[in-house]
């Protein structure tokens, strides 16, 4: 849910916020693709980390913490899945988490 609560966050109200579900030969690939403010280039490398200084205000200025994606990872990792993103500042940030169709 942090992916998609981030999603709406960091979104100007009124912009879509789309998530997609296919299934792979192994795996399943879940897309969240929003319209937001991006990532900027400087920030990439540390969104993911505990407590990262990466942490930004959302469109509406809500606080935000550093601890979502960090604990996001962490969950679909134990999982034995892999999360990563594509991003673009003017067309907003692609999430995508890949798991076990079966997680043992």
């Amino acid at each position: 849910s942090n992916l998609l609560v981030n999603a709406i966050k960091f979104s100007p109200e009124g912009s879509e916020i789309n998530v997609f579900m296919e299934s792979q030969v192994e795996s399943v690939l879940i897309r969240i693709a929003d319209q937001g403010i991006g990532i900027p280039e400087n920030l990439k490398g540390k969104i993911f980390n505990m407590f990262t200084d990466a942490r930004r205000a959302g469109t509406a200025g809500e606080q935000s913490f550093g601890l979502g994606l960090a604990i996001s990872r962490q969950i679909v990792e134990a999982h034995g899945g892999k999360i990563w993103f594509e991003n673009n500042e003017e067309i907003g940030t692609t999430f995508y988490l890949e798991l076990p169709d079966r997680i043992m």
